[in-house]
């Protein structure tokens, strides 16, 4: 019974890493937790990620983790003198975020800004597209149409043309792939 509610008592700390490596980070520490038997002062280890979706010149998309916050990863944490000494001491680890040597808890309205972020995020889309350039229609009902960018939604992957439909300037919202930049 006395684990469970000392695992109740763990709290979120951020802590600084060298750009790159938050998830190697991530498994060392959670392998650290293992050999060191910390499994009741380490309890957790969190890298804030959302998925992004690349569109390449050729219409392909392409999915992969971004991390919101680069160099920095969250660990739930029962702070003793062992568990901040196999945190702070894991390869790539530059230090906890608080002040000096303290390490300082992630308050709760911070955590649900932080799962707000999450939630919010799932998915961007990036493009080498952007307003003013010129491009084609590759497939649709508009096939071989030519249009100005004139806005670009990275949310939803897509963009609206001006394109001249029956001699009218005519607004069209397309996805990023459904173009060829000419």
């Amino acid at each position: 019974m006395i684990d469970f509610w000392k695992k109740k008592l763990g709290e979120w700390y951020v802590i600084r890493v060298i750009s790159g490596t938050e998830e190697n980070v991530k498994q060392s520490i959670m392998q650290r937790r293992e050999a060191f038997g910390l499994e009741d002062s380490i309890l957790d280890v969190f890298v804030p990620t959302h998925d992004s979706v690349s569109v390449r010149a050729n219409g392909q998309k392409s999915k992969k983790k971004k991390n919101i916050f680069p160099w920095y990863i969250l660990v739930e944490m029962i702070v003793t003198n062992e568990s901040w000494y196999i945190v702070r001491n894991t390869p790539n680890v530059t230090g906890f975020l608080g002040a000096g040597t303290i390490p300082v808890p992630v308050s709760g309205t911070e955590l649900d800004q932080l799962r707000g972020v999450l939630n919010e995020k799932s998915e961007e889309f990036t493009t080498n597209l952007q307003i003013d350039d010129y491009v084609s229609v590759l497939s649709g009902p508009f096939e071989g149409n030519e249009g100005k960018i004139i806005e670009i939604n990275p949310h939803k992957g897509s963009l609206k043309l001006m394109i001249n439909f029956l001699g009218r300037d005519t607004p069209l919202e397309i996805e990023f792939q459904n173009v060829k930049k000419k």
